[in-house]
């Protein structure tokens, strides 16, 4: 398999050409999980994803609970389908909560401080309440339990990995939290194996090819619980060498073709860039002074170009419209600057502002 045609098989399989789903909820599910550290953009993610999304489309799917925004897999925010939640924070919380322990120290949260808090919070969101986060803030304040410094970003990240709470719908454009247990249905349990294994072959589809080293970056799991998992579904998958490497894909490939070069528009924190330990096929590090956050492609708006990073992209969001910052690393032909004009056209779409 040459790179080209690796990037290709990536492209497809994230859905970013030929996407095959209509629904938001069905596209986050077969991708395991969307990263959504910025919210607005992590809707983007999911939409450029899907023919003809809209942001209501999709922040109406997280609204009504079709999408769950929490803490999972890494320490970080992701949405997730409501019926893997349960099984994927089993089996990826207490390693998020590990790396949580140092800081929980420092700050003075122990285990008792924790069950209080828990049982603030589900007093306070239950019968589908749905709260702000400086609304808990204020409501532990009255508890006696302190939220200065960093306390309040822990206190509600423990609570959502003992799957307390999760985020509720947006209101008045400020994200709320709510009940875990009011909003996602109880599902079927996995054993740790069966976790293991779902959790990979959900990886390896969506984001393949790609390596045992990614899998481990992507799903936060020891380098031996991924082996682990990538060993229990290897037989369900097809393994190519890319310069001396083993990437693992999809046991049947996608059937790109070689004129499925699209232009695209990726939000900051994208699967298709987070999902990689190793991004030298996407990117080869020769404009790091476009780049924010000491050259890191993963805090950029990118724009994408047969499958490598070929710029960076801004919105500025006013009143009736939006106004787009574009900067590419080399000038466009003629054929990529009319993709990338569309592009930006369907972003427009997307907001509804032109």
């Amino acid at each position: 398999m040459t790179a080209k045609i690796l990037l290709q098989q990536r492209l497809a399989n994230q859905q970013l050409i030929r996407p095959t789903f209509g629904s938001a909820p069905e596209l986050v599910r077969w991708c395991g999980a969307i990263q959504a550290q910025d919210y607005e953009m992590s809707k983007w993610a999911v939409g450029m994803r899907l023919p003809a999304a809209t942001t209501e489309q999709i922040e109406a799917s997280i609204s009504k609970g079709e999408l769950v925004r929490t803490h999972v897999l890494r320490p970080t925010w992701h949405l997730v389908h409501p019926e893997d939640i349960r099984w994927m924070m089993t089996l990826t919380g207490p390693g998020i909560e590990q790396s949580m322990g140092t800081y929980n120290r420092k700050l003075e949260l122990d285990s008792t401080v924790f069950r209080k808090s828990n049982k603030v919070f589900e007093k306070a969101l239950r019968d589908g309440k749905q709260l702000t986060r400086p609304e808990l803030a204020d409501i532990l304040e009255k508890a006696k339990i302190p939220t200065n410094d960093l306390r309040m970003n822990f206190l509600l990240i423990k609570a959502e990995l003992d799957m307390v709470i999760c985020n509720g719908g947006k209101r008045d454009k400020q994200i709320t939290y709510a009940l875990f247990e009011e909003r996602v249905p109880a599902s079927k349990l996995l054993t740790k194996e069966e976790s293991l294994a779902a959790l990979a072959l959900r990886y390896f589809n969506s984001h393949g090819p790609a390596t045992l080293k990614d899998f481990t970056g992507w799903s936060g799991l020891s380098i031996t619980a991924a082996r682990q998992g990538l060993n229990l579904v290897k037989d369900q998958l097809n393994k190519e060498t890319v310069y001396d490497l083993e990437y693992w894909g999809p046991a049947h490939a996608s059937g790109v073709k070689s004129t499925d070069n699209p232009v695209l528009l990726i939000p900051n924190y994208d699967e298709y860039l987070v999902a990689y330990k190793d991004r030298e096929v996407i990117y080869d590090g020769q404009h790091d002074d476009h780049l924010s956050r000491e050259g890191n492609p993963l805090f950029n708006n990118i724009i994408l170009i047969k499958g490598q990073i070929a710029g960076v992209w801004r919105r500025t969001i006013k009143k009736k419209e939006v106004v787009m910052d574009l900067q590419t690393f080399a000038p466009l032909s003629k054929t990529d600057q009319a993709k990338l004009d569309k592009e930006v056209a369907r972003y427009k779409q997307f907001i509804h502002l032109q």
